[in-house]
């Protein structure tokens, strides 16, 4: 049914009669002021800004990788403009999974076998009750006088999944699953703004508070925790690496910034496989293994591809792992750059490694390393110093994977797809240096403290030998040092 056209005669007729009207009433013709907004604290809801995401990419039903779901929280509504600290509860929220999930905060889904893309939703029904976690307490600092970027005022928290507790009794070995949040209600039952640590108790007012206002999901998507379930993971065997400050070789292949400086100054790196089997390692290139996750990324320096420091490349030092520390100002000076993005690669891109790119380490063989350091240290103000090495983790295998085991000079493709921890390298050796007049003293390392230093690298040398060879062994250690 078609509406009739209005008469134009008839409209004309309306609109002098307006004009007419305000002509004797002009307090009519202003607009209508808006109503005031209404009070913060009579608001609905306050939006948070939420991010969720698994801590690794595996449920290890072993326990010996703790599993975790990793949430971040910030305060970006334009409406929040309370300086205080938001303190919530986090027992029977969101941020406690096992409850969350029993109670349909969160949904868990498993990957569809006959297609990755599609996923079911898993039946919570036969879980048990789930007690709400204990008392517990999150702040999320003020966006007030904020001068950091949005991204990095996340507050994390990590919730621990207990792999003997009911959520991991209904998860399946091989299967991949994933954890979202059900809805924008993030479940938060008591918060306030307050610079305690802890609730009081039987506070009233803050209860109120917390039931008059409801914390929300400020965005439609949160995330997700993804992970798959393992019966358990390949640890490597524990590495031990030494380092000390010696002489540079006169025929490194190195290009020194600096000759005067870098022509005395290098570091001796030793590495120890002190397990009962071989292993190789990678040494460059992209390194794959599993790696701890924040709410966005993986956590700083994790996802590294940078140079290992035991990589025998000889026209580039394998520094990027060393740092040196201040004594005058108590800083790190050198070493402290952030990783960058590398170089773009094509996707279809073979990413093995090649044969040069691994080590093998035997045990008790010690892999030694002569590192000029010439360009780390040139241009350091007149000084004390010290170099430590910041941790990093390698991919590594089983076995001696040598250039007869390659494919096409690459490590095979089965052993690429391994799921593994990483094999870390790591010292708690501190190597002191002086810098005098623009160059390195070598006086700092006397007879007596190199002796000493020399003597653990030599029992860690023989671990595994017999008691009989350790003690003829140990004879002639000492009597090549009266010499």
């Amino acid at each position: 049914m078609l509406l009739d056209q209005p008469d134009n005669h008839n409209c004309q007729h309306l609109f002098n009669g307006f004009l007419l009207f305000h002509s004797f009433h002009p307090e009519a013709a202003e607009p209508v002021p808006a109503p005031a907004p209404a009070p913060y604290n009579l608001m609905n809801e306050l939006r948070i800004h939420t991010q969720i995401h698994s801590r690794y990419q595996v449920f290890d039903a072993s326990g010996q990788l703790p599993c975790g779901i990793v949430f971040g929280l910030c305060r970006r509504s334009p409406a929040d403009t309370d300086p205080r600290p938001l303190r919530l509860e986090i027992a029977g929220s969101v941020l406690d999974v096992p409850y969350a999930l029993v109670h349909g905060l969160l949904t868990l889904h498993k990957q569809y076998p006959e297609d990755a893309k599609q996923w079911l939703e898993v039946d919570l029904s036969r879980l048990k009750k789930v007690a709400a976690k204990e008392a517990e307490c999150l702040s999320l600092p003020s966006p007030v006088n904020r001068t950091e970027h949005w991204r990095d005022a996340f507050t994390v928290y990590q919730c621990h999944v207990d792999v003997n507790g009911e959520l991991a009794s209904i998860l399946e070995l091989g299967k991949k699953y994933i954890i979202r949040l059900a809805s924008e209600d993030l479940g938060v039952k008591r918060w306030a703004y307050s610079d305690r640590k802890q609730f009081v108790a039987n506070d009233r007012k803050q209860r109120h508070d917390s039931e008059a206002v409801k914390l929300v999901n400020s965005k439609p998507t949160a995330g997700n925790a993804t992970f798959t379930v393992v019966t358990s993971l390949c640890w490597p065997p524990r590495m031990e690496p030494r380092m000390r400050l010696c002489a540079s070789s006169p025929s490194s292949d190195s290009a020194p910034a600096n000759a005067d400086l870098s022509s005395s100054t290098a570091l001796e790196v030793s590495l120890i496989n002190t397990g009962f089997d071989s292993v190789t390692v990678q040494t460059r290139g992209h390194q794959r293994f599993l790696i701890p996750w924040g709410p966005f990324q993986p956590e700083p320096d994790a996802d590294d591809d940078r140079t290992r420091i035991i990589d025998a490349t000889p026209h580039k030092p394998p520094t990027s792992s060393l740092q040196v520390f201040d004594f005058a100002i108590g800083e790190v000076v050198r070493g402290n750059e952030q990783r960058g993005a590398g170089p773009l690669t094509d996707s279809n891109a073979d990413r093995r490694p090649k044969a040069e790119d691994v080590v093998t380490l035997k045990p008790g063989v010690p892999v030694i390393r002569n590192i000029d350091i010439g360009t780390l240290v040139d241009g350091l103000k007149d000084g004390q110093y010290k170099i430590r090495m910041q941790s990093r983790g390698c991919r590594w295998w089983h076995g001696e994977v040598g250039k007869e085991e390659c494919e096409d000079g690459r490590v095979p493709a089965h052993l690429c797809g391994i799921t593994m921890s990483p094999l870390m390298l790591e010292s708690q050796d501190e190597v002191e240096l002086r810098v005098r007049d623009g160059k390195v003293d070598q006086s700092m390392s006397d007879a007596a403290s190199q002796e000493a230093h020399d003597l653990v690298w030599f029992f860690d040398s023989f671990c595994y030998v017999s008691l009989i060879d350790a003690v003829v062994a140990i004879a002639r250690f000492a009597a090549d040092q009266k010499t």
